[in-house]
């Protein structure tokens, strides 16, 4: 009922009506029982894209990786069984390694997998990596491709998934549910393009490798739309 009154006021529709935007990471610091639920959703929704990634991707002669904002492992699962010589490093916030390292016990994985504490976006990242793998999560910022960049090794590769939208000024479709959110707390807010990401990559020092849609079945419309970014770092 609210709505309709304030969104006409410049700024914060949510702020006009006295509310706060939700926040993710305060919910998964807070709340443990709300990140293991919210983990294991992740997982089973990510099921598909990983095996999709699992298969596109040849990581002969990866050894370390990270996966950014990784949670259950599910991607690093998919990469692990395709590579025997590979370990994975999740770098997560403290409840969702804890619910991360409940399945990857469940998938015998734990001896591969190990789950760093900490926030990617603050906290320094491992060093001399192979691979960073950032799967859905974001953000792409200078501060952050730079900040990946150091820690790969030379030649390291850094592969990006994710659902991005058409044009600045829409959404994918999937996407719309959130990007209608983000616009009432913040109506300025445009969609990231993959030619965004391609152009910010390529100014931070990294080579693009390859860029398109990673494959999905028919019947799992909800997979569909992923583009995968691969780069090198020069």
């Amino acid at each position: 009922n609210d709505l309709p009154v304030n969104i006409h006021v410049p700024g914060s529709v949510l702020v006009a009506q006295g509310l706060k935007a939700q926040d993710y990471l305060y919910h998964m610091q807070m709340s443990p029982v709300r990140a293991r639920y919210f983990t294991r959703m992740l997982y089973e929704f990510h099921l598909a894209i990983a095996r999709a990634l699992a298969d596109s991707l040849d990581l002969q002669g990866v050894d370390r990786m990270v996966v950014l904002g990784g949670g259950s492992g599910v991607m690093s699962f998919a990469l692990l069984r395709t590579y025997p010589q590979l370990t994975s490093i999740v770098f997560d916030l403290p409840n969702v390694c804890a619910a991360g390292r409940e399945i990857a016990s469940e998938n015998a994985m734990e001896d591969r997998i190990t789950y760093h504490e900490g926030d990617f976006i603050r906290d320094e990242l491992p060093q001399r990596l192979d691979l960073v793998l950032n799967c859905d999560v974001g953000p792409y910022t200078e501060a952050m491709f730079q900040k990946i960049h150091s820690a790969l090794n030379p030649g390291g590769r850094l592969v990006i998934v994710d659902k991005f939208a058409p044009a600045k000024d829409s959404a994918h479709p999937t996407r719309l549910h959130w990007a209608f959110l983000g616009s009432l707390e913040n109506p300025t807010r445009t969609g990231t393009t993959t030619p965004e990401v391609e152009n910010l990559l390529t100014q931070t020092g990294f080579e693009i490798l390859s860029s398109g849609t990673l494959p999905s079945a028919e019947s799992q419309r909800w997979s569909s739309g992923w583009v995968k970014i691969e780069t090198r770092k020069k």
